[in-house]
C-alpha cells in the first residue's frame, strides 16, 4: 500500500510541473496571434485526436461504456476539463501568470471542503494546516491586499472560476476512478471537452492558421504535456491518494511555475509572490511530513 502511495506522490509531482509549463506554452501561442479559445481548441482537438487513434489501436473496449458514467464523465469534461481551461486561459489576458497560477489554487481548499461534505472524511489538523498555508499563501500573492484595479479584478474573477471549475474536475473525477480507469476517465473528458468547444467556437475554428508549421508545433506541444500527460497522471494521483490530498500535493506547480516563468518569460515574481509560493509550499511539505507514527499519507 505504501508502495502504491509513493506512486500516486510520484505522478502527481511530474503532473504539476507539467502543469507548470502549460502556462508558458499558453504565453507562446499567444505570441502567435491566437486567441485564448483559438489556444484551447488547438489543444484540445490535438489531444482528442491522438486519444482517438490510441484506444482505437490498442483499447477498443474503452468505448463499451453505460449510460450513467458516461453522464458522470460529459460532467467532469465540460464543467471541470473545459471550463478550467477557458477561465484559466482567459485569465492570463489580464494577470501574470504567477499571479493566475496562484488563483488557480485555491482549489485544494474547495475540493477539501468538498470531500468533507460529501464522503464525510475528518480534516486532520496536518492537512487542515496545510490548507491554511496553501490559502495565505495564494492570498499574498494575488496582491488583493495592495490593491487591485479594474483589469486585474476581472482577471481574479476569471481566476477563481477556473478554480471552482478545477474543483469540479478533481471531486468528479475521483467519482469515477470508483470504477473505472485513469485513462478512460481522463479520455472521455477529453472528448466531451473538445465537444463542448467546438459548439462554443465554431466558425472560428476555422480561423486558426492550420497551414503555418508553428500552429502545429505548439498545438502538438499543448496537447501532451498541457493536456493528456498532467491530467491523466493526476488522476493516477487520485486514484492512489483521493482527491484531497493530491490536490494539496499538486501545489508543487506553483514553485515551478514561477521558476519557468522566470527562465522562460522573463517574468519575475514581487517579493509578495514569492512569499506567498514559499507559504504554498510549506503546505505540500507540511501534508507529506513523515513522523514517527505518522505514514506519509495517513
Amino acid at each position: 500500500m505504501e508502495n502504491m502511495s509513493w506512486r500516486g506522490v510520484a505522478a502527481v509531482l511530474v503532473s504539476a510541473t507539467c502543469f507548470g509549463g502549460t502556462s508558458i506554452l499558453i504565453k507562446k501561442a499567444y505570441t502567435y496571434g491566437l486567441t485564448p479559445v483559438q489556444v484551447m481548441f488547438l489543444q484540445s482537438w490535438i489531444a482528442s485526436a491522438l486519444l482517438l487513434a490510441y484506444n482505437l489501436a490498442f483499447n477498443r473496449s474503452m468505448f463499451v461504456i453505460d449510460p450513467k458514467t458516461l453522464g458522470v464523465l460529459a460532467l467532469q469534461g465540460l464543467v471541470g476539463s473545459l471550463g478550467t481551461s477557458l477561465l484559466y486561459s482567459y485569465s492570463l489576458l489580464y494577470l501574470p501568470v504567477s499571479v493566475a497560477i496562484l488563483l488557480l489554487y485555491l482549489y485544494p481548499g474547495l475540493v477539501m471542503g468538498a470531500s468533507a461534505v460529501f464522503w464525510h472524511r475528518r480534516v486532520s489538523g496536518r492537512e487542515a494546516g496545510a490548507l491554511l498555508l496553501t490559502l495565505m499563501g495564494t492570498a499574498l500573492a494575488s496582491g488583493i491586499f495592495s490593491g487591485i484595479g479594474p483589469v486585474a479584478k476581472t482577471g481574479i474573477l476569471l481566476g477563481i472560476g477556473s478554480a471552482l471549475a478545477y474543483t469540479v474536475f478533481n471531486v468528479v473525477g475521483e467519482l469515477a476512478l470508483a470504477d473505472e480507469s485513469p485513462l478512460r476517465v481522463m479520455s472521455f473528458a477529453q472528448w466531451f471537452s473538445s465537444l463542448g468547444l467546438l459548439v462554443y467556437l465554431r466558425e472560428q475554428a476555422l480561423a486558426l492558421p492550420w497551414q503555418l508549421a508553428s500552429t502545429w508545433t505548439i498545438g502538438l506541444a499543448l496537447a501532451t504535456i498541457a493536456s493528456i500527460a498532467p491530467f491523466y497522471l493526476l488522476l493516477v494521483g487520485i486514484k492512489y491518494l483521493g482527491a484531497d490530498k493530491a490536490a494539496i500535493l499538486s501545489t508543487f506547480e506553483l514553485p515551478m511555475t514561477f521558476v519557468l516563468a522566470a527562465l522562460l518569460l522573463a517574468e519575475f515574481p514581487h517579493w509578495h509572490e514569492w512569499l506567498g509560493g514559499s507559504l504554498v509550499l510549506a503546505g505540500i511539505v507540511i501534508l507529506n511530513w513523515r513522523g514517527k507514527r505518522v505514514s506519509l499519507l495517513e
